[in-house]
């Protein structure tokens, strides 16, 4: 067998530790790149309705229990790409040392049909009906797809908002995190009509 100097191989592990690090931090280190980066991930996933996606870059109390109730359902996915179908979240401010972003959104002003919704849903049915109509894909169908031709025809809002959101390190990738104010901002004011209604039930 070959001799090899334990300076050597002391000088390789180190080497190989250095690598495994930095590969394994570029994603979470909390820099201007990487956070640029995960508002642009955060936009695409709204904008998909990617339940993968939102758990992964995305942490809103609202926006979790959203999608434990829609349980991956397509009606739901539907509604929520056309919820954010016309978000744009764009990079205002960055404060690495504070671990904050600040972004400017803009949405349809969605507040009144999902108000709307939300008050004759709640005024026909008791939060136990509720939960078992999701399992009914007729009912699904008929109610979201309204929903979303209400959605759909709504005017954009007059100016962005400005909103400030934390950032955390996850296990590979950074995350934004949404408190109420934030979660409504980007949803045009739908997610904010939805759990002042049914806040009680969710």
């Amino acid at each position: 067998m070959k001799y090899i100097p334990k300076n050597s191989v002391c000088i390789l592990l180190c080497f190989l530790l250095a690598i495994s690090v930095s590969g394994c931090s570029g994603g979470t280190a909390i820099t201007e790149k990487n956070i640029n980066q995960t508002v642009l991930e955060v936009e695409k996933a709204l904008k998909d309705f990617d339940e993968e996606s939102l758990k992964k870059y995305v942490e809103s109390d609202t926006l979790s229990k959203i999608l434990t109730v829609s349980n991956g359902k397509e009606q739901f996915v539907k509604l929520g790409q056309a919820i954010f179908e016309e978000l744009s979240i764009d990079v205002e401010k960055i404060d690495v040392e504070n671990a904050t972003v600040t972004v400017s959104v803009i949405n349809r002003d969605l507040y009144q049909p999902a108000a709307d919704f939300a008050e004759e849903l709640n005024s026909n049915y008791t939060p136990i009906q509720l939960l078992g109509k999701l399992k009914d894909d007729y009912f699904l169908d008929t109610n979201l797809a309204e929903l979303t031709e209400q959605i759909e025809s709504a005017p954009m809002q007059e100016a962005p908002q400005s909103i400030t959101l934390t950032v955390k390190k996850g296990k590979k990738n950074l995350i934004l995190c949404f408190d109420e104010d934030a979660e409504n901002a980007v949803s045009g004011g739908a997610l904010g009509a939805i759990m002042k209604t049914f806040s009680a039930s969710l």
